[in-house]
């Protein structure tokens, strides 16, 4: 609440706080700790404590029978302190403390449970995550040429070609940390961590921090040509998500899709110019996707841990606090009117349909719009309309505890009813936005034709699982295989190469080498030294006393 009314301020009154502080400087190169408070940041923070306060406060009734509940705590601290330097870094530097510090954390996290899926799983989302750092590293090296790692400054400095090379590397680590296309397969594969942890990485720290970064380098990023390459790769990220999300039956992967599409709304709005619609929606879609992981958490507890949407149905009728919440998220994603979301998402594709954009473009957005609302239609199918099985029936706990449900109060309150609110609080300079009538209300056009054209594709295809299943195999259910190449290559590959270098390096030449050769060198120094110092100094005193005799001598 401070950080939150403390951004109302910096708000009203149009000022920010640059705070530095210089630790050495070395060959005309300062180094820098920097902070920076304005409004964007204080806001974003506020909305990171809230939501990561109402899930550790989950956490503590959900991880209650673990083993290890105070050490994912532990790491669950650690994630929200790493993304806090993140947030409140216009430098570098701390830029690098942050980014890093998620990567470890995560993989920490996602290893949690120490299972060969979750160890696998894990060593994917490190490694690629470790792609983003080092292009955050090349920046790094780059800007040091230049005096300074503040990107605040970065115009006034660089010429455009050092500039667009800077900016290219910190576009690229953005990709990868928010898992667009090539690299995506991380983000379905980081749901074998527990529900919590996936519940604050997908709505408001991990994924959201490449385009935090972006939103964070706005100024200069946008006027260079990389737009249209960004534009194009978050339309294809956009499509391909919403694509699998229709095809998959896992309910954490059909959120974690959710989350890569949205990602890609971000992207693409950003690349329009729209920074502030953009960073509206980040807010947004951190509410109502923390909610969506807190409630399928307290839905997959009470399955038995089963994840199936297949084996499930019915639940409003066992589970209805849940289901009613889960349901209201799904409502906010799809930006239903007068839910947090429709202020942000139905602001943004009015204004997508001002724009000139390519048909192209247009194409995909369209589409991909359509798929929110087709796979939000067919969780509801299956988790709440449709019949339950005699083996769902059995396995249902009807477990609702008043901590898990507490929790996701607040955030649930603050979903539905502060759309509005946060969205005159944003935009008080005010785009005026002129459609005709049939295109203004296209969006909800597109909501009640996904419905229609669900149930009546629902009789044909969905009840035959088997073919579902069978096409998941194919190119298009498979992420474009892009799953299938990255998890294939660094599994076999990485891991070929980490025991080649343990024979060659570990136990090999190499260590025979470079330690038993050196300690056969030191060994033979020692013994050297030993015997000057001992057995013989006698013998070379008189030497060295006889030398400078003779020279002593010779000089008279």
């Amino acid at each position: 609440m401070f950080f939150f009314f403390l951004g109302l301020l910096f708000i009203y009154l149009d000022i920010f706080y640059f705070i530095e502080k210089m630790f050495f400087f070395m060959n005309s190169c300062l180094f820098f700790y920097v902070i920076l408070f304005d409004w964007m940041s204080l806001m974003f923070v506020s909305f990171v404590f809230l939501i990561s306060s109402m899930i550790l406060f989950y956490s503590m009734e959900y991880m209650n029978f673990d083993f290890n509940k105070i050490r994912f705590l532990i790491l669950m601290n650690l994630f929200i302190m790493f993304m806090m330097f993140l947030i409140f870094s216009p430098n570098l530097i701390s830029i690098l403390l942050g980014w890093d510090g998620l990567g470890m954390v995560s993989f920490c996290l996602v290893i949690f449970y120490q299972n060969k899926k979750s160890y696998s799983s894990g060593f994917v989302t490190v490694i690629l995550n470790r792609m983003g750092d080092l292009f955050i590293i090349l920046s790094l090296i780059w800007m040091l040429n230049f005096g300074s790692w503040n990107f605040i400054f970065l115009n006034y400095f660089m010429n455009y070609d050092y500039l667009s090379l800077i900016i290219f590397m910190i576009m690229l680590a953005s990709l990868t940390k928010s898992a667009q296309i090539p690299f995506s397969s991380w983000l379905p594969l980081a749901m074998a961590a527990p529900t919590p942890v996936s519940s604050l990485v997908h709505s408001s720290t991990l994924v959201t921090a490449g385009i935090y970064l972006m939103i964070r380098f706005n100024e200069v990023f946008l006027n260079f040509e990389f737009l249209n390459l960004l534009i194009i790769i978050s339309c294809l990220t956009m499509f391909m998500s919403g694509f699998n999300a229709i095809f998959e039956f896992d309910l954490k992967k059909i959120i974690a899709f959710s989350t890569l599409s949205q990602m890609s709304f971000m992207f693409m709005i950003l690349c329009l110019g729209k920074i502030e619609m953009c960073f509206f929606y980040l807010l947004m879609h951190a509410l109502f996707k923390s909610m969506m992981f807190l409630s399928s958490g307290i839905l997959i507890l009470n399955m038995n841990n089963n994840q199936d949407i297949r084996k499930m149905g019915g639940l409003i009728n066992y589970l209805p606090f849940t289901s009613l919440i889960f349901m209201f998220t799904l409502m906010s994603l799809c930006g239903f009117p007068f839910f947090c979301s429709f202020y942000s998402k139905d602001l943004i594709f009015e204004y997508f349909l001002m724009v000139d954009i390519n048909l192209f473009f247009f194409f995909f957005f369209f589409f991909s719009f359509l798929f929110t609302f087709f796979y939000s239609i067919r969780v509801i199918y299956y988790l709440m309309i449709m019949n339950f099985s005699m083996n769902n029936y059995l396995m249902i706990i009807k477990f609702e505890s008043k901590i898990l449900i507490s929790s996701m109060i607040l955030i649930s309150f603050i979903m539905m009813f502060f759309g509005s609110f946060f969205m005159w609080l944003l935009f008080y300079k005010f785009d005026l936005i002129f459609l005709e009538f049939k295109i203004k209300i296209l969006s909800m056009l597109i909501l009640f034709f996904s419905i229609w054209f669900f149930f009546e594709l629902n009789n044909f295809l969905f009840s035959m699982n088997y073919s579902f299943s069978l096409f998941k195999f194919f190119f298009f259910g498979m992420m474009w295989n892009l799953l299938f190449v990255k998890v294939n290559f660094f599994l076999n590959n990485f891991v070929f190469f980490g025991f080649f270098a343990s024979k060659v390096v570990e136990i090999g030449w190499t260590e025979h080498n470079l330690s038993s050769g050196i300690l056969c060198l030191f060994k033979s120094v020692m013994i050297s030294s030993q015997n000057f110092f001992l057995n013989s100094y006698k013998v070379y005193t008189l030497v060295f006393f006889l030398w400078f005799l003779i020279i002593f001598m010779y000089n008279f």
